[in-house]
């Protein structure tokens, strides 16, 4: 992939072209035909079906964007074309494509974003467990001080209920 004289990457998108109706919504007022749509690549120029759009993403050309930390947007433009005998000419284009993220740092880290395997999966557990009890308690119940003391307070069955008891409570 060439780079422009800016040293920026040329535009990288998927465009699918969708012809005006004539109508007005809620009527549709763009469509395509399912079996004869598909998406053009800025880049390649290949064509892609929208199932097609995960092997989009693994071409090398695209690749280069998603190694340089771009994210991929929807977004959708009219042009006037040329009115002829089916329609008046307005054409819809929806294009998924790659843009840099906000904040400058095109070199994103991929590694922080992928969660690291744990080798005692309890402790991370008791640790978030804790750290949500923190705070103001609002209630007076008795909670489990553990996921494990919460798992044997939900086994304990529907009979132990004393409706009696609880009203007392309440009052």
């Amino acid at each position: 992939m060439t780079q422009t004289q800016q040293g920026q990457l040329p535009f990288c998108g998927l465009t699918l072209k969708m012809y005006s109706t004539g109508n007005k919504a809620p009527k549709m007022e763009y469509t395509a035909s399912s079996n004869k749509a598909k998406f053009k690549c800025t880049l390649t120029k290949n064509m892609y079906d929208l199932k097609d759009i995960g092997i989009w993403l693994s071409t090398p050309q695209v690749q280069e964007y998603v190694r340089s930390g771009h994210l991929l947007k929807w977004g959708s433009k009219i042009i006037q074309g040329e009115k002829n005998q089916f329609g008046n000419g307005l054409e819809l284009e929806v294009t998924y494509f790659m843009v840099k993220p906000f904040g400058g740092n095109n070199n994103v880290n991929r590694q922080s974003y992928t969660p690291q395997p744990q080798s005692n999966m309890q402790q991370p557990q008791e640790q978030s467990y804790q750290q949500a009890k923190q705070g103001i308690q609002l209630t007076d119940d008795k909670l489990p001080n553990s996921p494990r003391d919460e798992i044997d307070w939900a086994k304990e069955g529907a009979t132990d209920f004393n409706p009696d008891q609880y009203e007392q409570e309440l009052s």
